[in-house]
């Protein structure tokens, strides 16, 4: 099963599908708020932890989103992207405008008390020319990771992460579930998730898939690898015990993982900041043989 946003006007023609009534689908973003909760959690955790300093720079970044939504919003009407295949933010629905850098540019101006190694790469970034950035941008959308510096990366994702975060905030449509087996990409964006997520008070533990650039969530069946679809021989790793609120769930079919986050045994978990505090976890699965399938905004592999 995988999900498709239609037009709202038009959910009359899809009234009889029940799994519609049944369950919520997808949930888009809320960006004058998700970002200012993220700071607060990532500076929660970053007490007694081994990546405390990270936690905290990643807090800055997430402060200065929050400000960025508050200050420079973004009002589009979508409803034209809502009528054909495609996921209607993807690059192949939506092209990438330029208008994006204008949040990068006040990214990098608002970040001051940092290390040596961080400043040099905002000066790097800044003496990027326009078509430079838009360059490294889409290599960052196409999942070209190896193409843009890990650092750079960061603060370019952070900047489009705002942009398209909005964006999916305005969209005026329904989903409605396809029975189709390609459930692992962002209906919204059509991006990698982070991690998946059983949401606090879920009826029945239901599972999302939180996208790593417009931070929309989309239902995804449980036991289910969220990267080829295999529902066998699926197992679970932790770091305290079966009963812990962070695990991997790792698929044996494609050596992948990803993680599960459940409110329900600690309703403070932020997905983002929940899964860079949580490394550890991420080391000890890889040794067992698995490799990550998602990404995370503030962490890209080289």
């Amino acid at each position: 099963m995988s999900i498709k946003i239609i037009p709202q006007k038009q959910l009359e023609q899809h009234a009889s599908n029940s799994v519609i009534r049944q369950i919520p689908l997808l949930f888009y973003p809320s960006p004058k708020t998700i970002y200012a909760h993220r700071a607060k959690r990532l500076k929660t955790l970053a007490t007694n932890n081994p990546f405390s300093d990270y936690l905290n720079f990643c807090a800055t970044i997430a402060e200065q989103q929050a400000n960025l939504v508050k200050q420079n919003p973004i009002n589009v009407d979508l409803s034209e992207y809502l009528n054909n295949e495609n996921p209607p933010l993807s690059l192949s629905n939506r092209p990438l405008s330029t208008n994006w850098q204008e949040y990068l540019n006040e990214l990098l101006s608002s970040i001051t008390a940092t290390t040596e190694q961080i400043t040099l790469v905002i000066e790097q970034l800044k003496k990027n020319s326009v078509q430079q950035l838009q360059d490294k941008a889409l290599h960052l959308l196409n999942n070209e990771f190896a193409h843009v510096e890990g650092n750079e990366a960061i603060f370019i994702w952070a900047a489009l992460s705002v942009y398209y975060s909005q964006l999916a905030s305005q969209i005026k449509g329904k989903a409605i579930a396809e029975s189709t087996d390609k459930s692992w990409l962002c209906p919204v964006c059509n991006s990698i998730p982070v991690a998946s997520i059983i949401q606090l008070g879920s009826n029945n533990g239901l599972r999302y898939l939180h996208c790593s650039l417009c931070e929309s969530q989309w239902y995804v069946p449980r036991i289910k690898c969220t990267c080829c679809d295999n529902m066998k021989d699926i197992q679970y790793f932790s770091l305290d015990n079966e009963l812990s609120a962070t695990k991997t769930e790792c698929c044996d079919a494609c050596h992948s993982y990803l993680k599960i986050f459940d409110q329900d045994k600690d309703p403070h978990i932020e997905i983002i900041a929940d899964d860079i505090a949580s490394l550890i976890l991420d080391i000890k699965t890889e040794e067992e043989g698995f490799t990550k399938s998602g990404i995370n905004p503030f962490i890209f592999a080289q």
